[in-house]
């Protein structure tokens, strides 16, 4: 069920949703099918719970501290991901990063709400990168830049990835691995702003 939002007490875990888009937007939050160690089963057709957001308007996702997952625009692949994960095991902080390894439709950005101010993601905007052979169209007929990794799409995108290292690799996954500082807030509370 899509709701506007839940109500924000200021200290329930969460993620504090911006939509900085000129058109509202749909966002769906989606819990892992399972976790291992430094891998996940992902999920792509079971949302746990989606938000409506206006255009420039911030809206309050309420969730378990087992949830380990993702948030994205819409329901379609390729799309930017802001990984997340509630309750770490080994700290208890929530952690989280930004990934365009399943595509990028748009810039995301996630922060720390602890007063760490830490950040990653990325705000530069996706059309900034028109490179010839980066680009696809969804299901939708919109033009967005593909997966780096590939799957069941077909294997990587290397003219995506060339596209995007160089412009926003330092604080966003454009291919799988480590170096892409990972954003820690230990009050279970993470901002996470889709421009």
């Amino acid at each position: 069920m899509t709701t506007q939002g839940d109500f924000d007490d200021g200290a329930s875990p969460g993620i504090i949703l911006t939509n900085g888009s000129e058109s509202p937007c749909t966002y769906y939050f989606y819990d892992n099918y399972w976790n291992g160690n430094g891998t996940a089963g992902a999920n792509f057709d079971k949302p746990l719970k989606s938000l409506r957001v206006a255009p420039g308007a911030t809206a309050f996702a309420s969730l378990p501290t087992t949830f380990k997952g993702r948030v994205q625009r819409g329901t379609l692949i390729p799309a930017t991901w802001v990984e997340f994960q509630i309750s770490a095991s080994n700290d208890g902080g929530a952690h989280g990063d930004v990934s365009v390894e399943q595509g990028n439709d748009g810039a995301a950005t996630i922060r720390s709400t602890d007063g760490s101010n830490q950040e990653g993601g990325f705000s530069i905007p996706f059309t900034s990168m028109k490179v010839p052979g980066a680009w696809v169209t969804r299901a939708d007929g919109v033009d967005v830049i593909a997966s780096t990794m590939g799957n069941w799409m077909g294997g990587p995108n290397q003219a995506a990835i060339d596209a995007q290292r160089s412009t926003i690799g330092d604080r966003t996954y454009v291919v799988g691995g480590t170096g892409v500082p990972d954003v820690a807030s230990y009050n279970k509370r993470l901002a996470v702003h889709f421009y």
